[in-house]
C-alpha cells in the first residue's frame, strides 16, 4: 500500500529505518555493559570520566568523556529521533494533536510509574529475610510487567484487556507498597530509576514541541538556543532562571532541571524528520555509484567518534578539533551528490558536524567536557556525535544490509524496556538461584576477565531480548 509523502506530494512506499533500531539496540546493550563489566580493575576509560578506578568515588574535577558518557546521550537521539516517525505517522492518518497529546501525557504517566517500579523490585532493593525471595519477587514483577506493557497480551476484548491491565496495576502497586526492603526502608517515591525519570521528562515536553512543530523544523531549533541561555543563566546564584529550575511541585514526576536535555532531543527530532523524508522518497541513483563511496563514509564516521572521545578524555583538545576538522572536510567531499540516500547522508553529517563543533568551541566553559554535573558542551557533543553515529548505522544498516551485525542490536532496539530490565530482573536473579553468578564473578581479578564478565551477562540479556522480540512480545507505553 502506498502513502503521501507529507512534504513534497509525492507517493511513494514506506520504508523502515533499521539504523535507528540499531543505534538504539547499541545504546541499551553497551548500557548494560558498562553496569556489568566488573568494578575497580579495568583501565578508567572503561568507566565514566569522573567515577575513575579503583574506588569509583564521583570527582567533578575530572573532565572528560569516555566511550561510557556516550550510551546515555545516543538512547536519548534515538528516542527523540523517534517522535516524527511515530506522531509524524500518525498526523499524517488524520490522528488530531489532542488525541495525540492525550496519548503523549498517558505515556509519560506509563513510564514514571515504569521508572519507580522497576527500582523498588530489583533484588539489591529488597529485604526478604530469605535473600532467594528478593531473586524470585525479581522474576515475578518481570513477568508481570508483560501485562502491565503488552498491548493485550491475552487477546481479549477491548474491555476485558482493560480490566485485566488495571488489576495488573493495582498488582504491582500493591507488589511495591506491601514488601519488605533493605535495611528496613520504606517504600519513596524518590527512590526511581534516574535514567527512566529524565526519560519520562524529556520525552514529553520534546513530544509537545513536536506536536506543536511538526512541518517547521526552524521554529524547533530556534527553542535551542533560549534553553542553552536559560540553562547557562541558572547556574547564577539568586537568578530567576535557578528559582525557575529548582522548583517542582513533584520531583518524582516532572522535573524542570532534566530539560536541558532537550538539548539532544530536539536535534534528535530533526534527525527524525529528516529521515522521515528520506524513507518516503524513491532513490533511483545508479548503486556502483554509491558503493565507492559508502565504505569510506562509514569508516570515517566511526573514525570522528573515536577520535573525539580519545583527546577528550586525554585533554588533547587542540589535537582534537583539527583532526575533527579534517575528517568533517573529508565526510563533506564524499557525501556530495544530488541522490537522496546521499543527501540524506549529508544533511546528518552536517547537523552532526554543527552540534559537535558548538560543543567543541565551548568546551572550556564551565571547566571542560563532563557528563556529571552535564555541561552544555557534553550535551551539543555528544548529540553531534549521535548524528554521526546514525549515518555509520544507516549505512551498515540501511545501506549494505550487514545483517550479522545488525539484526542483533535491531532486536534489542525494537523492544527497549525489556531489554533494559533484563539483567537486573532476569540474569543476575535467574544466576542467583542457580548458584552460577558467584561463578561469573569470582573469578574476574584480571582487566580482561572483568571484562568478559559483561561481555557474558550483556550477551545473555540480549538473547533473551532478542527471544521475546521475535516473538512480537513488545513491551510499550
Amino acid at each position: 500500500m502506498r502513502k503521501p509523502d507529507i512534504y513534497n506530494n509525492l507517493t511513494v512506499t514506506p520504508r523502515r529505518a533499521h539504523s535507528l533500531d540499531a543505534l538504539r539496540g547499541y545504546a541499551i546493550m553497551t548500557m548494560i555493559l558498562a553496569a556489568t563489566e566488573a568494578f575497580g580493575i579495568l583501565p578508567a576509560w572503561m568507566y565514566h570520566a569522573q567515577v575513575p578506578p579503583p574506588d569509583h568515588i564521583f570527582n567533578p574535577h575530572i573532565y572528560g568523556i569516555t566511550w561510557v558518557d556516550l550510551i546515555f546521550p545516543f538512547f536519548l537521539f534515538s528516542m527523540g529521533a523517534a517522535i516524527p516517525l511515530s506522531l509524524g505517522r500518525q498526523l499524517e492518518k488524520g490522528v488530531s494533536k489532542w488525541i495525540l497529546l492525550k496519548k503523549t501525557f498517558i505515556r509519560w504517566l506509563k513510564l514514571t510509574f515504569f521508572a519507580i517500579f522497576v527500582i523498588h523490585v530489583y533484588p539489591y532493593m529488597l529485604g526478604y529475610p530469605s535473600p532467594w525471595m528478593n531473586e524470585l519477587v525479581a522474576l515475578i514483577a518481570f513477568a508481570l510487567m508483560f501485562i502491565l506493557f503488552m498491548r493485550n497480551p491475552f487477546h481479549l476484548s477491548k474491555w476485558g484487556n482493560r480490566a485485566v491491565n488495571s488489576l495488573a496495576y493495582v498488582a504491582a502497586i500493591a507488589l511495591i507498597l506491601f514488601q519488605p526492603y533493605a535495611e528496613g526502608k520504606p517504600f519513596m517515591l524518590k527512590d526511581e530509576d534516574i535514567i527512566m525519570l529524565i526519560l519520562a521528562n524529556v520525552s514529553l515536553t520534546g513530544a509537545i514541541i513536536y506536536l506543536l512543530t511538526p512541518h517547521k523544523p526552524i521554529a524547533r531549533l530556534a527553542i535551542i538556543p533560549l534553553l542553552m541561555a536559560f540553562f547557562m543563566s541558572a547556574k547564577t546564584d539568586d537568578s530567576w532562571q535557578q528559582a525557575v529550575r529548582d522548583f517542582t511541585f513533584a520531583p518524582w514526576l516532572y522535573n524542570i532541571a532534566y530539560q536541558e536535555y532537550l538539548l539532544i532531543i530536539i536535534p534528535g527530532t530533526i534527525a527524525g524528520d529528516l529521515m522521515t523524508r528520506w524513507l518516503q522518497k524513491e532513490d533511483t541513483t545508479q548503486v556502483h555509484d554509491k558503493l565507492k563511496v559508502a565504505p569510506w563514509v562509514a569508516v570515517l564516521s566511526l573514525i570522528l567518534i573515536v577520535t573525539n572521545v580519545v583527546c577528550l578524555f586525554c585533554r588533547a583538545l587542540v589535537l582534537n578539533l583539527l583532526l575533527s576538522a579534517i575528517i568533517v572536510l573529508l565526510l563533506w567531499w564524499l557525501v556530495r551528490g544530488k541522490d537522496s540516500e546521499r543527501n540524506y547522508w549529508r544533511k546528518l553529517c552536517l547537523c552532526g558536524c554543527y552540534m559537535l563543533f558548538i560543543g567543541l568551541f565551548i568546551e572550556a566553559y564551565e571547566g571542560g567536557i563532563r557528563k556529571d554535573d552535564v555541561t552544555l558542551s557534553y550535551l551539543f557533543v555528544t548529540g553531534g556525535l549521535a548524528f554521526i553515529a546514525l549515518l555509520f548505522f544507516t549505512i551498515v544498516s540501511d545501506h549494505y544490509h550487514v545483517r550479522w551485525l545488525s539484526e542483533p542490536l535491531e532486536l534489542v532496539g525494537r523492544n527497549p524496556m525489556v531489554a533494559y530490565v533484563s539483567n537486573g530482573l532476569v540474569v543476575i536473579p535467574f544466576l542467583q538461584l542457580c548458584q552460577l553468578y558467584p561463578l561469573i564473578t569470582g573469578f574476574c581479578t584480571t582487566p580482561l576477565l572483568g571484562f568478559l564478565q559483561g561481555i557474558v551477562l550483556t550477551g545473555l540479556c540480549m538473547l533473551l531480548t532478542a527471544f521475546f522480540t521475535k516473538r512480537r512480545m513488545y513491551w510499550k507505553t
